[in-house]
């Protein structure tokens, strides 16, 4: 879907809020499905017109839907508040989990990432334990096979008298070369 202007405050205008308001809104394709038998239902089904008129054909007041609709359906689910913000917040935490934090800046069409990251996103505590249990669980991993590693390499150990003379080979005084060799070699 393709938006080409904005309503404000009463007037269409060929501009919106940031240079990212017009164009491409990406929308689920069974959405779109629907719309586009939804238009072919409405009144003036013309691609000019609203998809979702007022009584007069004109486009919808944001604020008498966000008081007869929203209100009333925060009401019912027993919400606090409910506003087309909160709506836009918990969908970029909700898609935290569904893809990069730019395609959540791709869904809700900011110019800058950080508006996306900073003002939008909540942290999810549970995500945020389930990010710190997988770091732990990585580094464990590794850490246990560098053990397995080293614990599998032969272990040489070098007399008093061939430390540090860069001697390969034994000397009548020296001890004999003790080799440990694991159980898996």
């Amino acid at each position: 879907m393709r938006v080409s202007e904005t309503a404000y405050r009463g007037k269409i205008r060929p501009w919106g809020k940031t240079r990212k308001s017009l164009g491409v809104v990406h929308i689920p394709k069974k959405l779109s499905t629907d719309l586009w038998r939804w238009k072919q239902q409405c009144p003036d089904p013309s691609p000019e017109a609203f998809i979702f008129p007022n009584r007069d054909g004109d486009f919808m007041d944001t604020s008498n839907y966000r008081k007869r609709v929203l209100h009333k359906l925060a009401t019912d689910l027993n919400l606090p508040k409910l506003t087309f913000q909160v709506i836009r917040r918990t969908i970029a935490t909700l898609a935290q989990k569904k893809g990069t934090v730019k395609d959540v800046q791709g869904v809700l069409r900011h110019s800058r990432v950080a508006t996306t990251t900073d003002v939008y996103m909540q942290e999810i505590p549970t995500s945020v334990q389930a990010t710190v249990d997988s770091i732990n669980a990585e580094l464990r991993k590794r850490s246990k096979s560098a053990r397995q590693r080293k614990a599998n390499q032969p272990k040489e150990v070098l007399t008093a008298s061939q430390f540090g003379r860069g001697q390969s080979g034994l000397t009548p005084n020296d001890t004999k070369l003790e080799r440990s060799v694991s159980a898996s070699s």
